[in-house]
């Protein structure tokens, strides 16, 4: 069962980080001139086991759980205001139909009342479709969430949903922000831009809103996942191969200063943990991870 969408109470979840030493690190120069900081690049195998093996399970199951990251960002109290979540997926299945399966990248956060306390929580993420399309995903756990233009529910629980189709391109830099309402400290809204183009960004789409019975702020620190979802399988060969890319989250406080955080790895998860292989990159910059590069695929064929 997926750990991250199965537990979705508003306490923290810790997950264990991998225990393999990284493959080989790289000393990289910093993009910025006026920072002579290098960036460190470690490169380390995802295997939970030295001889990952093929598996077949005899219950058929979906979602599952593939891959994990954790990120943490500064944050006053009660919380922040905004947050951004830049993500690249260079490769993954593309649910086409209803039977289809297809992989789900997306970032939990967490939701805080206006005294700082924890209220509930929720995420936003793509789903890669057929024809160029991707489906953005923005969903709140528990009693507090409702969607007026959406689903009164959270995969099958109570909680609230939406989603808004728009335009995807595998390699192409996103960002999906989770923004509090300036004129209604009760709504969240949900944005997703191309931003492949810094100098040219695409259009910022929005992707509806979530609706709190009280004022709100965002915390500065939860999870994200990779999962298969869709058609059940039941085979670790079944598990596509799929790369990407998740960087550190940042907000923009009331100066319009922006501050970026940490993205770090968890590791591989789920009931196929022990049957697939991956690898990944993490740049770092004075020791915290600003880029996790990630690839993994099922054992077998």
């Amino acid at each position: 069962m997926n750990i991250y969408r199965s537990q979705l109470s508003p306490q923290a979840i810790h997950v264990q980080l991998p225990t393999q030493s990284p493959a080989s690190v790289t000393v990289i120069k910093s993009e910025d001139s006026a920072s002579p900081t290098p960036l460190i690049s470690d490169a380390s195998v995802l295997n939970k086991v030295s001889d990952p093996k093929f598996e077949m399970k005899k219950e058929f199951t979906s979602p599952n759980g593939l891959f994990g990251v954790k990120y943490s960002l500064a944050a006053p109290s009660p919380g922040l205001s905004n947050i951004t979540f830049p993500i690249i997926i260079d490769e993954g299945l593309q649910k086409k139909a209803d039977k289809d399966a297809g992989i789900y990248y997306a970032m939990m956060f967490g939701v805080n009342t206006e005294k700082g306390t924890a209220l509930g929580r929720g995420y936003i993420g793509m789903q890669p479709r057929g024809d160029g399309k991707a489906l953005i995903i923005f969903s709140g756990y528990g009693p507090h969430f409702n969607a007026p233009k959406g689903r009164a529910e959270f995969d099958g629980v109570t909680g609230a949903s939406n989603s808004t189709l728009v335009d995807f391109k595998f390699g192409n830099k996103y960002e999906l922000t989770v923004e509090r309402d300036p004129a209604d400290p009760r709504i969240l809204s949900a944005y997703v831009q191309d931003v492949t183009d810094p100098d040219n960004p695409g259009p910022k789409q929005h992707v509806k809103d979530i609706h709190v019975d009280q004022n709100v702020a965002l915390a500065g620190s939860d999870a994200g996942f990779v999962e298969q979802y869709g058609a059940k399988i039941n085979k670790s060969s079944q598990i596509a191969p799929t790369r990407g890319s998740f960087f550190a989250p940042f907000t923009t406080d009331d100066k319009g200063d922006v501050k970026v955080g940490e993205i770090m790895s968890t590791g591989l998860y789920g009931r196929y943990k022990n049957s697939t292989v991956g690898k990944q990159h993490i740049v770092k910059e004075q020791g915290v991870g600003k880029e996790l590069e990630f690839s993994l695929q099922g054992v077998g064929s």
